[in-house]
């Protein structure tokens, strides 16, 4: 069986599954939440993406991948990650930077996303050998997915003027 298929399965059911749990359990307390309390979390998830720099550890992947296309995601990821740490540090500050950070962050980790899925595509990625990466892939990304909609939600529906208000009340 291709190992797209595989991947698109156990993809798709997580997802599912996440979302599950995000919308009953999840969302339903983030919702009772100040912004700045509801995001720092989403925001600490990303941060773990330096992940994806198991793709540069020798031994961890096929060689025959290239270098440069492994290197890509490794250093998007990070990317995305510094900027989520950046930005819940500016968020817990209640620095004025907060939410043009995370707006920042948002899209460094959607096109990182994007990019991660086009390289893997290109390279037919998930028919190598990517050894742990397979758990990120069906683990973690959809787990951040949800945490960027959220994110992405509570930017546009509350956003800064929610942050003054936690600002406010401490």
């Amino acid at each position: 069986m291709n190992n797209w298929i595989i991947l698109g399965g156990q993809s798709t059911i997580g997802l599912f599954v996440y979302a599950l749990v995000f919308f009953w359990y999840v969302q339903p307390a983030l919702s009772k939440l100040s912004f700045e309390k509801a995001i720092a979390p989403m925001l600490l998830l990303h941060v773990f993406r330096f992940t994806g720099f198991t793709l540069l550890a020798v031994g961890q992947v096929d060689p025959s991948i290239p270098r440069e296309a492994l290197s890509a995601i490794a250093f998007g990821d990070l990317l995305a990650g510094l900027s989520a740490l950046i930005a819940v540090l500016a968020l817990r500050s209640r620095s004025s930077l907060a939410v043009p950070l995370i707006w920042l962050f948002t899209l460094i980790g959607l096109a990182d996303l994007a990019n991660v899925g086009r390289i893997a595509v290109n390279l037919d990625l998930f028919n190598h050998s990517v050894g742990v990466m397979w758990l990120v892939a069906i683990w973690y990304f959809p787990t951040i997915l949800i945490a960027h909609v959220y994110i992405v939600y509570r930017l546009l529906n509350k956003g800064s003027s929610d942050l003054k208000t936690s600002a406010i009340r401490t």
